[in-house]
C-alpha cells in the first residue's frame, strides 16, 4: 500500500497548471484536504463531472464542480475516499450551458475555442460531446525507468465538411495537445 503522504505527493506534481488551495467552499460549509468523500458530497451536492483514473493500485477520482459563471470552477482529487487535493479552474458556466452538453451531435463551437488546459468540462461547456471519444493508458517513465501510468482521452470533433476535423488530446483530465485532422463529414 502506497502511504497517503506519497499519494498525495504524486497528486501535486501530476496536477495541471490550475491554481491550488486547501480546502472548497460550498453552500453547505468548507470541506478541506483530508476530509472524507461523504463530507464532500454532503456539504457541495453532487459534482458537474466525475473523472475516473487510477494511480498504481490506488483509486483517484477528480470532481468538477460548477458554481456559475461568477465564480471559479473547483476541482477536487480524491484519493480512496478522502479529499487529496483542490484546484481552482477558471471562471464557470451558466448551468443552462452544461445542460447542452447531454446531447449528442453536431458541435456548438467552430474549434476554435479548444485550447491546450481546458478541462474535459470546459470542452463539454464550449463545443458539446465529441463526435468520437477514445481513452487509454501511456506508460511513463523518468531517467532511472521508473514510470507511472497516465490516462489518455482523445476527443474527436467534426464541424462538418467546409471545417477540419480536430483532435483534442487530454492528460488526466486536461487538454495537453489540439490536432487538425482533414475536412470533416456531412450530417
Amino acid at each position: 500500500m502506497i502511504p497517503a503522504s506519497r499519494i498525495l505527493a504524486l497528486s501535486l506534481a501530476l496536477a495541471p497548471a490550475a491554481a491550488r488551495a486547501d480546502s472548497i467552499r460550498c453552500d453547505g460549509g468548507i470541506v478541506s484536504v483530508g476530509d472524507a468523500m461523504i463530507d464532500l458530497l454532503g456539504k457541495c451536492g453532487p459534482p458537474s463531472l466525475v473523472e475516473d483514473r487510477w494511480r498504481r493500485k490506488t483509486a483517484v477520482e477528480r470532481w468538477t464542480y460548477n458554481f456559475g459563471p461568477d465564480r471559479f470552477l473547483q476541482f477536487v482529487t480524491l484519493v480512496d475516499g478522502k479529499v487529496a487535493l483542490v484546484e481552482r479552474g477558471g471562471y464557470g458556466y451558466p448551468p443552462e450551458k452544461l445542460a447542452e452538453h447531454q446531447e449528442r451531435g453536431r458541435p456548438r463551437c467552430d474549434g476554435s475555442g479548444i485550447h491546450v488546459g481546458d478541462s474535459k468540462l470546459d470542452l463539454l461547456a464550449k463545443c458539446g460531446e465529441p463526435a468520437i471519444q477514445e481513452s487509454r493508458l501511456e506508460k511513463r517513465g523518468d531517467a532511472a525507468g521508473r514510470g507511472s501510468f497516465v490516462r489518455v482521452d482523445v476527443w474527436t470533433y467534426d464541424f462538418g465538411p467546409r471545417s477540419f476535423v480536430q483532435f483534442a488530446t487530454l492528460e488526466n483530465g486536461t487538454v495537453v495537445r489540439v490536432e487538425h485532422g482533414s475536412y470533416g463529414y456531412a450530417r
